[in-house]
């Protein structure tokens, strides 16, 4: 049974992952509490990232459907050979263990903090009252700070509050901490708890959605900057010393052969508050040392791995979110670099992908359209809503499996890539149909004429609940911030007090 399935494997203190390989707007809307969705359709670029091991544990929920199905295979497939399927259902009610939302780990973590820390709460009419003197920090990346905030607002992304701890502590100002709901301006909040901080602070309650709901307007393109970043490590190490998390330094001729000594381990690189999950060589993950406590499934799907957190300059990104896991229940540690681990250093030394379709040019692509050929377009929706080749039609690939849907015709298969495309049609074939070819999309390629953009309403790929919270849906908004709030009641009781030990030794 699904109940209780993340309680028992967690409480072995052995290394699993607990996969749901449902598309995103299933998953979010009830999932069972510490899976990690990796959808079908985007099975196998993320499985490779998330678990590089092929030889890890991997629990299935097995929801008894023909994706399901498709999924292990497709796992066996790539050489994962330690697969366990568990029958899976959806309970009747949210709770024991049954959740819905997205990055739920990271959300209910953070208010179990939020009870722990006893933190004051200024809500939009009482800072307009009685706290416009304070000093106003969106705690977000800066990225986000600027496409919307509250007016006012400086930019100070909670893994750069460790480097900017004295430049708070000489304002003397009340320091009042926001983000575009409640998870972050918590973390924020409880990481001056943490280290100490001794001026008045407390955070905005709701954020920028609560700001919405009293009827205020929001600005956008704002560009003041209190964070700065800092080479000076001295001060972070002391927290890092303070809080019992390991660091070394490891210098460029040495990086290789460290990251191969700990292939086994997660490698994380926060030092670019930019990054959202990108793959960099050696298998490392760029993410925003903010985000990665925001939406840790993004980037950890196995438990009982170590964490290695790499950072350069003062280590502030990489000690914040080392503290912060390490509170989650992580093993973490932090390894200083001599300079940012960059995205265009790596050398994709991937083969090149083999497929036993024929593999066509833009011209045959266009000539199969006019031949009244159908061509599906398996991106994701988001990729075919900002341009996809007109005539052809968006399709899901565990859509199209679960119901049967039956291609009387050949078809031609779009794909992200070629490796995607292949996947895509090789799973096609298992159900039936025939495929023609195969093209690996390239918007270059195609002539302004022939691209079209028109979104997907309701797309089983992504969330559509609370979709509307930062566009103005009051009521999304509402359902929001009150989904937040219920959380820690929701998960398994295991894990609640699990956080509520490990928060009491650090910072209750």
């Amino acid at each position: 049974m699904s109940q209780g399935l993340f309680e028992r494997l967690y409480s072995t203190e052995k290394p699993f992952a607990l996969i749901d390989t449902r598309e995103r707007r299933d998953y979010v809307n009830g999932h069972w509490f510490g899976s990690t969705n990796i959808a079908l359709s985007t099975l196998t670029p993320q499985i490779k990232k998330l678990i590089p091991d092929k030889a890890l544990p991997i629990h299935l929920l097995d929801w008894q459907d023909a994706p399901s199905d498709a999924a292990a295979n497709q796992l066996s497939k790539l050489g994962y050979s330690n697969i366990v399927r568990h029958k899976s259902e959806l309970a009747k009610e949210f709770g024991q263990g049954f959740v819905k939302g997205e990055f739920v780990w990271s959300k209910a973590f953070g208010e179990v903090l939020a009870h722990v820390c006893g933190l004051q709460e200024v809500t939009p009419a009482e800072y307009l009252t009685d706290y416009k003197h304070a000093q106003f920090f969106d705690v977000r990346p800066t990225a986000e700070y600027a496409q919307f905030t509250i007016p006012e607002s400086q930019s100070l992304p909670n893994s750069l509050l460790l480097a900017n701890m004295e430049a708070l502590k000489s304002s003397s100002k009340f320091a009042l901490l926001h983000c575009a709901g409640r998870t972050r301006s918590i973390i924020g909040a409880c990481t001056l708890k943490a280290a100490g901080y001794s001026g008045p602070y407390a955070i905005f309650k709701g954020g920028t959605q609560a700001w919405q709901l009293d009827g205020l307007e929001r600005e956008f393109d704002a560009n003041r900057v209190f964070a700065i970043e800092s080479d000076n490590a001295t001060p972070v190490k002391a927290f890092l010393q303070q809080w019992n998390i390991n660091f070394s330094h490891v210098d460029n001729d040495n990086l290789d052969s460290f990251i191969s000594a700990n292939g086994q381990q997660y490698l994380i690189d926060v030092s670019d508050d930019a990054a959202t999950g990108q793959l960099a060589e050696h298998n490392i993950i760029k993410i925003s040392g903010t985000n990665l406590i925001q939406q840790t499934d993004r980037s950890i799907a196995c438990y009982h791995i170590p964490v290695t957190l790499f950072d350069h300059g003062s280590g502030s990104r990489a000690a914040f979110a080392a503290f912060w896991l390490q509170n989650m229940g992580f093993r973490v540690s932090v390894v200083y670099v001599d300079k940012a681990i960059s995205l265009s250093s790596q050398s994709q030394h991937h083969e090149t992908p083999t497929t036993p379709y024929p593999v066509l040019s833009i011209e045959q692509l266009l000539s199969h359209r006019e031949a009244t050929g159908t061509i599906f377009d398996f991106r994701t929706s988001q990729s075919y809503a900002q341009g996809h080749l007109s005539g052809s039609q968006w399709r899901n690939i565990s859509e199209v499996i679960a119901d049967g849907i039956q291609f009387t015709d050949a078809i031609i298969v779009i794909g992200s890539d070629l490796s995607h495309a292949t996947e895509c049609a090789t799973l096609l074939d298992e159900y039936g149909a025939t495929v023609s070819g195969v093209y690996s999309w390239n918007h270059n390629e195609i002539d302004s004429t022939d691209l079209q953009q028109s979104d997907i309403k309701s797309a089983i790929d992504r969330s559509a609940l609370f979709a509307g919270r930062h566009h103005g849906n009051q009521q999304d908004s509402r359902d929001y911030l009150a989904w937040e709030e219920d959380l820690p009641e929701q998960i398994d009781p295991l894990l609640h007090q699990t956080w509520l030990r490990l928060l009491g030794a650090t910072i209750g």
